[in-house]
């Protein structure tokens, strides 16, 4: 079978949706079918850069070419409005500002223009329209499953699928010990809320360090935190490491923080588990909790420094604590049973 694997492309940026689509590709190409992805540029800087990707991505007909794809599996806002009579969703998000996040900000005070009330009104009604077109609809995630049925009434499946250091994981023989700081890998901008973890670490009573890697817009905020607050000989950022050194943060910590707010899926959530490190989240950050049990697998915490900063010192004195909270996170991930075979096997058959 042909298959195209549509989703977006954002210059210079590799994250889990890139991970998602190349791994899909190469999961389709092992079992026999001939795959291609196509990615659509998207420009969300503006309203009128969002209309612009949306009304390209609604011109692109894949029925039209000679080598038809035989189906068309697409993943984000606005690719997933290309037209293909055999069309499936694989949703990581919709457009989140048209949605959870159109809440989250009116609930902080943001006022919308005309311009962007319609824009949202369009984007509702077209995703809408496709999804109720495709032939099946699965998300990533129970959270966006959610999403997708609080605000346009569409039911679909959520399809859970291995994290993208899995195969690293699997080839890593190194022996794993229980350090004295926090790792807490992610890009660094707001939602992602790496200053819950600096606030948390000001308060805590015993020296518990944290290490962060990533990049975005936050960084420079993050840094002027730990200067400010004199924090330099406790927390280290990078921006960027390899493979063998982010799994060898992982398995060297005390424990992976991770609480976004809302998360679609979090990869960091279930490549913490393969670690076998407890994971701290928040009430708050969505597809997180489909994953962590509180005080088996980790901790899900409020989003308040307060609490996260006893979690720190609990489990900075007590290592064998978070040894064995680790191992039930292990265990965990193994029952959930992930792999590309059975996403393949619900998505194609």
């Amino acid at each position: 079978m042909r298959i195209a694997i549509v989703t977006t492309l954002a210059p210079f940026i590799k994250g889990g949706a890139e991970y998602l689509a190349a791994n899909l590709a190469q999961a389709c190409s092992a079992a026999g079918h001939q795959v291609d992805i196509f990615k659509l540029p998207f420009l969300d800087s503006s309203a009128d850069s969002i209309q612009k990707s949306m009304d390209l991505c609604l011109q692109e007909d894949f029925s039209l070419w000679g080598q038809q794809a035989d189906l068309v599996i697409c993943l984000k806002f606005p690719a997933y409005y290309v037209q293909h009579p055999c069309k499936i969703m694989w949703v990581l998000h919709q457009h989140r500002s048209a949605y959870d996040l159109w809440d989250h900000a009116a609930a902080q005070g943001h006022t919308y223009s005309t311009e962007d009330i319609a824009l949202r009104e369009q984007i509702m009604a077209l995703d809408k329209r496709v999804f109720n077109s495709a032939l099946q609809n699965f998300t990533i995630s129970k959270t966006v499953s959610n999403r997708l049925k609080h605000y346009n009434h569409i039911e679909s499946s959520p399809l859970y699928h291995p994290p993208a250091l899995a195969n690293a994981f699997a080839m890593d023989d190194t022996q794993a010990e229980t350090g004295d700081f926090i790792f807490a890998p992610s890009r660094f901008e707001p939602l992602k809320r790496q200053h819950l973890l600096l606030e948390a670490l000001r308060l805590t009573k015993h020296p518990v360090k944290a290490v962060l890697c990533g990049s975005g817009s936050y960084e420079h905020h993050l840094r002027n935190f730990v200067v400010h607050y004199g924090l330099q000989d406790r927390v280290t950022l990078h921006t960027h490491l390899s493979v063998a050194e982010m799994i060898s943060h992982y398995k060297n910590s005390l424990a992976v923080f991770f609480a976004p707010y809302d998360e679609d899926y979090g990869y960091v959530t279930l490549e913490a588990m393969l670690a076998e490190k407890a994971v701290i989240t928040c009430n708050d950050s969505g597809g997180t909790n489909e994953f962590v049990v509180h005080d088996h697998t980790g901790y899900i915490e409020p989003p308040e420094a307060e609490q996260i900063a006893a979690r720190l010192d609990a489990l900075f004195m007590d290592r064998n604590l978070a040894v064995s909270i680790g191992q039930n996170a292990l265990h965990h991930y193994q029952s959930l049973s992930l792999s590309w075979d059975n996403v393949l096997n619900q998505l194609l058959y």
